[in-house]
């Protein structure tokens, strides 16, 4: 009796499956391949047309299932029981042989038959075949064309490996939602296993029609094994056109990451395919309700046409190219947020954006591809039956709407952030049209039913896909975010560490790459055994900050912000070999011990004439320890707000040289004071720097916690008007260093190669000017946002190193050297990075960041002079952004020497 009800409610299941799929006004539904029912569907089909599923008679003679068993879904038992580690039923390469061989061969001699057939349903060939293995199947062989109560459902387990080199990986390393969907493709396999082709000798071909799609948790990433379990319901036939219902889950390590429900295919005629009504649905009769948010962008865009170029350009990392004036910022960004590059770039161009467009005006887009014959995705899909996956139509109308989002301003200030499908909320999509290799062109058309600006920015729409005008493809209810990710989350797993060994760019990628790496020496462990090694460093450079610092920074791993360490190449830090005080303590005394291991090659000492540490390294080296000291204690952790880390001042003096044959620098910092007022926390350090165990730098310095608001207007370091008036004195001597004069950038000494070079001209030069009438000179530099310095310094707080200021000075005052003649007579001249045992007293008050325009040097000689080492000049200097002064140095020297520096 019980059976009997089970196969009753089965049956009218499916009967309101059929009914779904067969009704011209049915409701939107999913799709894989874009295709549809011709027009002029039933509206019920009777019980003698549908096959429901039926408890068997007889004991079926299903393929015994064998291998790993697919986590269950939450609250449910596992269907079935794969035998764990038993070998495949079918493996990579018998899989690649069903999409395109003889089916027999695999299936046995009772498919042989169709072994002639052109068309079958088969499971799509490379690139687009997405399963590794078929680990089981629990369905009878050929059961659709078996006399008697035969079983015509069937299970197939599979598994797809996400590899590191995956051709479909996107920006952030994440397989894409469409290629998700379309890796539970073994449908089609357990369809032709269950004798759909023997059934449609040949004159039919599968198309699928519509289901539910709802993601779980995020994206997967190289290392995970999709584990899917397929479902085939059962089978409806109508006016010759036979329907097929499935269902399935995919999980990775036991947790649910996809649900597809409601699923339906069918099995149609060339002349049916042909002759397919379209989607019904008109946007103006399904406006959306009040319960979605309908936020102003977050940046207006000027433009509303986007052509292949710019299109292309967003593609490739350059949202500015795109978009234009607002977008500036994001030239700095270290990995800002993508479309999908290479094959899967499924735009050519936006023809409309319109944030206050569409039939809601709520927002519309309207985007073009170009179909052509020699597109990629026709290959393998199908044998003999090419057409355009509706898995990546769907992916298609995502990408529209990760555009609209970045068109509307939201990735600007976010840099990091990923893209992904909103969890949990089920949307519905339907297929009824084809794209083939005759088609001309797709046009994916955007209706905004809401969108949020955050905190974390959502976008809520109905896509539409036609080809060649015919409506193929809808979805409704699809909700797509940004959401907070981080680099080294992606970049960890590309590889062993890189050194850029010179100014010729290394990808962040290998930079930031720790496959191998092992530690040279012991390092700090917590007592929660949490390691202050590398790995750690770099992910307070570039990673999840509970990476950096254990779980008391938990809290900033979502889209809160915390100060960083600089990402390579300006990072110069190994490891923690020793900490002094209680983590999260914010205790005065704290100390720590960072080493620094010097490579052999290095770009600093490539770009360094000299071939010794440039200043502005020497300096990192001593101030990183300071900002890790201090994160270390917690200090960001005390505040409900994101605050900014800043040095303020310091007084430093160099007693020795860095060259490429010294093995490592030790820096020791100490918290000497904390003071706080309100959000905003002062910290003291003091530093004392070896190098090799010899004597290498002391000095003290301010750092500064600040809210984002205090640098809404910055004051900058108060100057008098006729210091300020020395910035417009005109001056015949200007000199063009872009263009390498040979004067200052050949022979010896010389200024420094391109990367390090922080000066494009100088735009005065008075060599009996200056307060001490020892010589005045002025210099400018032209701020790219797209600076390397920027990207490194700081990853979501882009700003200049003051020590590159601090850098821009001891090259004016190089260049005046050259220009006086102060290394004539010297046999192999050079320039030390400093002046040696003299203290260098400097003061930042603001910040240059990619807003800027200009930074301008404004130098006196104080004092000149020649000892037993060589030529000197000493100089007091300021900086300015724009027009405010923001930093000031006082005491900065620079000698000529004879010879090499010394090798330790």
């Amino acid at each position: 009796m019980a059976a009997h009800a089970e196969a009753h409610r089965r049956f009218l299941h499916v009967s309101a499956l059929a009914v779904t799929a067969l009704t011209a006004g049915g409701r939107a539904d999913a799709g894989r391949a874009a295709v549809s029912l011709p027009p002029g569907g039933v509206a019920s089909v009777p019980a003698s047309a549908a096959l429901p599923v039926r408890p068997p008679c007889a004991p079926p003679v299903p393929v015994r299932p064998r291998g790993p068993v697919p986590a269950p879904r939450p609250g449910t038992a596992p269907a079935a029981v794969p035998v764990p580690g038993a070998k495949p039923v079918f493996d990579r390469a018998q899989l690649e042989h069903l999409a395109s061989g003889e089916i027999s061969t695999l299936f046995g001699p009772r498919f042989a038959e169709q072994d002639r057939y052109a068309v079958q349903t088969r499971m799509p060939g490379p690139p687009m075949l997405f399963a590794d293995r078929v680990t089981a199947i629990d369905a009878v062989p050929a059961a659709l064309v078996l006399p008697g109560p035969v079983r015509t459902d069937g299970r197939i387990w599979t598994e797809t490996d996400v590899l590191t080199d995956s051709w479909y990986l996107d920006a952030t390393g994440r397989m894409p939602a469409g290629v998700l969907i379309e890796a539970g493709q073994a449908d089609l396999l357990l369809l032709s296993w269950l004798g759909a082709d023997l059934l449609n000798r040949g004159e039919r071909a599968y198309r699928l029609l519509g289901c539910e799609v709802t993601f779980h948790g995020g994206p997967p990433r190289p290392g995970d094994t999709l584990c899917f379990e397929i479902h085939v319901d059962g089978h409806a036939e109508a006016g010759g056109v036979r329907l097929a219902f499935f269902h399935y889950d995919c999980y990775v390590d036991g947790e649910l990451r996809l649900s597809v429900r409601e699923g339906q295919a069918g099995f149609f005629t060339p002349a049916e395919l042909a002759t397919s009504g379209g989607v019904r649905w008109d946007p103006a009769e399904h406006a959306p309700g009040d319960d979605l948010p309908f936020d102003p962008p977050a940046v207006r865009c000027e433009r509303s046409h986007f052509g292949t170029d710019r299109v292309r350009a967003l593609a490739q990392g350059s949202p500015a190219e795109c978009f234009g004036q607002g977008w500036e910022a994001t030239a700095a960004h270290v990995r800002t947020p993508l479309l999908d590059g290479e094959r899967l770039r499924l735009l050519d161009e936006v023809t409309v954006f319109d944030p206050v467009g569409g039939p809601w005006g709520r927002g519309y887009l309207r985007a073009e591809t170009a179909v052509s014959p020699d597109d990629w995705f026709f290959t393998g899909h199908f044998k003999n039956d090419p057409c355009m996956p509706g898995t990546l139509m769907l992916q298609g109308g995502l990408q529209a709407m990760a555009f609209y989002l970045t068109a509307s301003g939201h990735t600007v200030d976010r840099d990091g952030w990923r893209f992904e499908p909103v969890d949990t909320q089920p949307s519905r999509t339907k297929c009824r049209g084809q794209a083939t290799p005759e088609s001309r062109s797709i046009v994916y058309e955007l209706f905004v039913r809401g969108v949020s600006a955050g905190p974390v920015p959502t976008l809520h729409a109905d896509v539409l896909g036609s080809v060649d005008g015919r409506k193929a493809f809808l979805g409704r209810g699809m909700a797509l975010r940004l959401v907070p990710d981080w680099p080294l989350s992606q970049w960890r797993d590309s590889g062993p560490p890189a050194v850029q060994e010179d100014g010729a760019p290394v990808p962040p990628p290998r930079l930031g790459g720790l496959s191998g790496h092992r530690e040279k020496k012991a390092v700090v462990v917590a007592a929660d055994g949490f390691r202050f090694d590398y790995a750690s460093l770099l992910a307070c450079a570039w990673g999840r900050p509970s990476e950096a610092f254990g779980t008391m920074y938990e809290p900033f791993d979502g889209t809160r912000r915390v100060a960083r360490l600089p990402g390579p190449p300006y990072h110069f830090m190994s490891r923690i070999v020793s900490v002094d005080g209680v983590q999260g303590g914010m205790r005065e005394g704290s100390v720590v011990v960072a080493e620094y291991d010097v490579p052999e090659r290095a770009w600093y000492f490539e770009q360094n004439p000299s071939r010794c540490m440039p200043l502005a390294v020497l300096m990192e080296v001593a101030l990183q320890p300071c900002g890790w000291l201090a994160s270390y204690a917690g200090s960001a952790t005390t505040s409900e707000q994101d605050l900014l880390f800043r040095n303020l001042d310091g007084v430093k003096t160099v007693t020795g040289e860095v060259t490429a044959g010294t093995r490592t620098i030790r820096t020791r910092a100490e918290l000497t004071r904390v003071s706080r007022s309100g959000d905003m926390i002062i910290e003291s350090f003091r530093v004392v720097c070896t190098a090799d165990d010899a004597p290498l730098a002391e000095l003290t310095t301010v750092f500064g916690y600040f809210p984002r608001s205090a640098f809404d207007d910055q004051q900058g370091l108060p100057v008098p008007a006729e210091e300020r008036a020395r910035l417009d004195e005109p001056c015949d001597r200007v000199v063009d260093l872009t263009a390498r004069p040979a004067r200052y950038c050949a022979g010896e000494p010389r200024l420094p190669g391109g990367m390090l070079l922080m000066l494009d001209r100088v735009t005065g030069s008075w060599p009996e000017g200056g307060t001490a009438g020892l010589g005045r000179l002025r210099s400018e530099k032209d701020v790219r946002p797209d600076a390397w310095f920027f990207r490194a310094h700081f990853f979501q707080d882009p700003v200049q190193p003051g020590s590159l200021g601090v850098e821009a000075m001891c090259q004016l005052l190089q260049y005046h050297l050259i220009e006086g003649g102060a290394a004539d007579g010297i046999a192999h001249p050079r320039f030390e990075p400093v002046l040696p045992g003299r203290e260098t007293v400097w003061t930042y008050r603001g910040q240059i960041t990619p807003a800027n325009r200009l930074i301008r040097v404004d130098m006196d000689i104080v004092e000149t002079g020649t000892d037993a080492r060589g030529p000197y000049a000493v100089a007091d200097a300021t900086l300015w952004g724009d027009d405010t002064c923001i930093y000031r140095v006082r005491g900065l020297g620079m000698r000529v020497v004879s010879g090499p520096p010394p090798v330790r």
